[in-house]
């Protein structure tokens, strides 16, 4: 497990909307964050299986592809328990039943600060300090 004072916690950021996405990359990275992409669930897998050292997984949930984001939270937690993850959408408001175990929803817009604290707040990190 990474050192919680390691300022560099990879994290994937799996969003189609492109300026969304830059713009939580943006964020997360001005926040310490290690962060990949991808912008569809299918490609979210694909990252998952190549960067095995993914402490956080923060998805959006409807996405084109046969994977959308509450599929991807699933098989994330599945393959990797103690993963954080965060799950936003701004037009689905998933039940809790649907999510996995200890995932956070944010419903967007959210704030970017928001998302950095929970997810310290998940992983136990320390966050960096500007």
């Amino acid at each position: 497990m990474p050192d919680p004072s390691d300022h560099q916690t990879p994290v994937l950021v799996v969003e189609d909307d492109a300026l969304l996405r830059m713009t939580i990359v943006d964020h997360l990275e001005d926040a310490g964050f290690n962060v990949f992409e991808a912008t569809t669930g299918d490609e979210g897998i694909s990252e998952l299986a190549r960067v095995p050292e993914l402490r956080a997984l923060l998805t959006d949930i409807e996405m084109p592809g046969l994977i959308d984001g509450i599929k991807l939270a699933r098989i994330t937690h599945q393959l990797y328990p103690e993963m954080a993850v965060v799950i936003m959408s701004g037009r689905v408001r998933p039940e809790s039943h649907e999510l996995p175990p200890s995932a956070r929803f944010f419903h967007k817009p959210y704030s970017h600060d928001e998302i950095v604290d929970a997810l310290h707040d998940m992983m136990g990190t320390i966050p960096k300090i500007s």
